[in-house]
């Protein structure tokens, strides 16, 4: 027999490149916080081999800058009045020094294309693996709310007539006893445990009940009160003030009015064990959600943004998330009677959101923002030679990138701002290390271009 259903649409993993590979790493490591941090090191390990050829380039392009300024600065004092002549005497002198304008931007265009290209696209895929398990936790807190109400009307079920009669003894011989369900994701089963005053289990029943989908409105609605929207008969409303009665002539005459859709009801049933079950719901509820949170460190939410908020999905978040997964009939549906929302007050109803805390105090954000601060300054300080003037706009890199990466890691998962955090760190640890090995690679070829140039002077003395 399945396990109950209560999903109103079937949510699926997200697929993708960046998917494929996190859910890869999170399988070897068992968490998305090491699957993330894993990716973070790789990514910028491969990014730190691009970045030698591109800062090889830029160095080459400032010595040769530094050779070519002053024949610049004298062509154009002397031609500046004439801009055909001035272009004319500069592309002599770039081809004197060997420069091309479009050799020395095309590797850094290429680096910042393709960080663009990782950075959007890893963003997007860490924001949909944070939605889906956030709507994947709702789903089992919902599958495991409407199991247990499930058990209300389920008395031809043997093992559920015992428990209402184990329940039933306890009460009328005022014996105290705790009930406890959990849910079995794995084994597909929900397990009900009713515990004696002395901590010894009275009775541990496993189920796999059937019942078909969408069924927990109507287990809601029946066994918990859930408020409906219930039209009046409109044939007993009273005619409004000056209005003319209308003959058998003019209401043929008359369009027929489309029908609005109706919200289903359901009389509100009291087997006598709602509240009790009611209870173990929302408090089997909030176990779960606690026992099933991911965070890190001070987070308690990976997949929710590091802000002081709760760390709790909300309603406005799953209805977002689940509309994705609606067909258009669904969504009509849903426009039109809001099952999802209606559901989700009684599924979170017994979780003590103040008991969670806070999801954070932006400090992930504060800490990408200085990150990325130091990572563009220790990279500009190690490559800018002694005496050389600072590029223009120098300056406003500084703050241009801090700022975007503040906003990623300040409205989005805090996952993404994790991975950002450790990809600046691990660019600040590799930064020196990069600048050293460029340094070394300009240097070897300065020397065997050296040695190049005394064999070709010693070989024309030779034929002299």
């Amino acid at each position: 027999m399945d396990f109950i259903s209560t999903a109103l649409v079937t949510i699926s993993q997200p697929t993708g490149f960046w998917e494929t590979i996190l859910n890869a790493f999170r399988g070897a490591t068992g968490t998305y916080i090491m699957a993330v941090i894993l990716l973070a090191l790789i990514v910028r390990i491969l990014f730190a081999l691009v970045d030698i050829i591109n800062k090889k380039v830029n160095m080459k392009n400032s010595d040769l800058n530094a050779k070519m300024r002053p024949e610049l600065e004298a062509i154009q004092k002397r031609y500046g009045h004439d801009q055909r002549l001035l272009q004319q005497k500069t592309n002599e002198i770039y081809k004197k020094y060997q420069f091309s304008m479009l050799g020395s931007c095309l590797p850094m265009l290429i680096t910042m294309a393709l960080q663009l290209t990782v950075f959007l696209t890893l963003w997007n895929s860490l924001q949909a693996v944070s939605n889906f398990n956030i709507v994947n936790q709702y789903e089992n807190m919902k599958d495991l709310y409407a199991n247990v109400i499930y058990l209300n009307e389920n008395d031809d079920d043997p093992s559920v007539a015992h428990i209402k009669d184990t329940i039933t003894s306890h009460i009328e011989t005022e014996t105290p006893y705790t009930i406890d369900a959990e849910i079995d994701i794995e084994a597909n089963q929900l397990v009900i445990t009713i515990t004696d005053e002395s901590g010894n289990d009275v009775s541990r029943i496993d189920f796999n009940p059937a019942i078909e989908n969408n069924e927990i409105y109507r287990l809601i609605a029946q066994y918990v009160g859930l408020p409906t929207d219930e039209n009046p008969d409109d044939s007993e409303q009273p005619a409004e003030e000056g209005m003319v009665e209308q003959t058998d002539e003019t209401v043929e005459e008359q369009p027929e009015e489309p029908t609005e859709p109706q919200l289903p009801t359901y009389e509100y049933i009291d087997t006598g064990f709602n509240e009790i079950f009611k209870t173990l719901a929302e408090r089997s509820v909030e176990e779960y959600y606690k026992n099933t949170q991911e965070g890190f460190l001070w987070i308690k939410n990976i997949y929710k943004p590091e802000s002081p908020t709760s760390p709790l999905f909300t309603k406005s978040e799953i209805e977002n998330y689940m509309s994705r997964y609606y067909t258009e009939e669904e969504r009509v549906e849903e426009e039109n009677f809001d099952y999802e929302g209606r559901i989700f007050d009684n599924v979170v109803a017994g979780i003590d959101t103040q008991a969670l805390g806070l999801n954070g105090y932006y400090i992930l954000t504060i800490i990408a923002v200085i990150s990325s601060f130091l990572s563009i300054w220790l990279s500009n300080k190690l490559m800018q030679k002694k005496g050389e003037p600072k590029q223009a706009g120098g300056k406003l890199m500084y703050f241009i990138m801090p700022i975007i990466i503040g906003i990623f890691t300040f409205m989005y998962t805090s996952l993404f701002a994790i991975y950002l955090i450790v990809g600046q760190l691990v660019m600040i640890a590799l930064t020196p290390l990069t600048t050293w090995i460029v340094r070394k690679w300009i240097e070897a070829d300065a020397k065997k271009k050296k040695e190049k140039d005394v064999i070709e002077v010693d070989y024309r003395r030779k034929d002299m």
